[in-house]
């Protein structure tokens, strides 16, 4: 069965991810490690790499893939700044079209945020197995 909702799913990054994020993907920003340089660029701190927040996107839509589906599309808007430590809720919504073509609306907000942080698009769709 298809799920209506994803989530919520909740996730704290911590400083020591930040770091093995950055060895994983090359990005190694000072602005995601170093406090005194993301200051300079008026930035209240060290801040998520807005990539591995995508990422994380993948957690809600694993049940998708279980279930047959691939990812298609994808796309996400980065709305507010995320900061190490703070808890932050993953949410989705899925809707099918006939063709079985899932559209799924990704969110990330922290926990102690009325706004998102962070928005996806997500499109999949069903595998079909050929005889």
């Amino acid at each position: 069965m298809i799920p209506e909702k994803l989530g919520p799913w909740t996730k704290t990054i911590s400083r020591e991810q930040l770091i093995r994020y950055a060895a994983a993907s090359g990005d190694f920003n000072p602005i995601h490690y170093d406090t005194e340089i993301a200051k300079q660029y008026n930035l209240p701190g060290v801040i998520v790499h807005g990539m591995l927040n995508m990422g994380l996107f993948d957690n809600l839509l694993t049940p998708l893939y279980a279930q047959g589906f691939v990812l298609q599309e994808f796309s996400a808007r980065f709305r507010q700044i995320v900061r190490p430590n703070e808890s932050l809720i993953f949410s989705g919504t899925v809707k099918r079209n006939e063709d079985e073509t899932l559209h799924v609306t990704l969110s990330i907000q922290a926990a102690d945020s009325d706004k998102p942080a962070v928005i996806g698009q997500a499109i999949l769709r069903r595998l079909t197995r050929q005889s």
